[in-house]
């Protein structure tokens, strides 16, 4: 009887040990790599036949992420209109789980100014929009981003929006 008695306390305690590594590893560090950017537009503005587009880029992965260029259209009703489209440069650097702000000129169309002076002016609420594009990472490759929301006129600011 002793000889099965301290059988099943080794069996025990290699149980209890297998079950105290299975816990350690579910809760250790869990590193998010090669995740896309969360792009947003956090405002918009148009004066003098040019649209500035300010956009966020969010890193959610536990690693930097250096950006060296954006591919982007930002199109209103239903991908009908372009309002901004732009391919070039970033050069930025996004620490881990950490956010940056760039902004970029681009020349107004006149279907963008109609849009956007009819949204200052009431004659239409919002603007439902999509942001669609992608990051160049020299690490990571390429990565797409796609968000869609509604612009509205910012009270008090003529031209600007969000």
């Amino acid at each position: 009887m002793t000889i099965k008695t301290e059988f099943l306390k080794k069996q025990a305690g290699l149980g209890l040990l297998v079950l105290t590594l299975m816990l350690c590893v579910a809760c250790g560090s869990n590193v998010v790599r090669g995740e896309a950017p969360l792009v947003r537009m956090t405002e918009l503005s148009h004066r003098d036949n040019n649209i500035n587009l300010q956009i966020n880029m969010r890193n959610i992965n536990g690693v930097d992420l250096k950006i060296e260029s954006i591919d982007f259209r930002l199109a209103v009703n239903d991908d009908e209109h372009d309002l901004v489209v732009y391919n070039g440069p970033v050069n930025t650097n996004i620490v881990a789980n950490g956010t940056e702000s760039w902004s970029v000129d681009v020349e107004e169309s006149e279907i963008s100014r109609e849009l956007l002076e009819s949204l200052e002016n009431g004659d239409i609420k919002s603007l439902p929009y999509t942001l669609k594009g992608s990051v160049q990472s020299a690490e990571e490759g390429t990565m797409r981003f796609e968000y869609e929301g509604h612009i509205y006129p910012l009270p008090g600011k003529p031209g600007h929006f969000r």
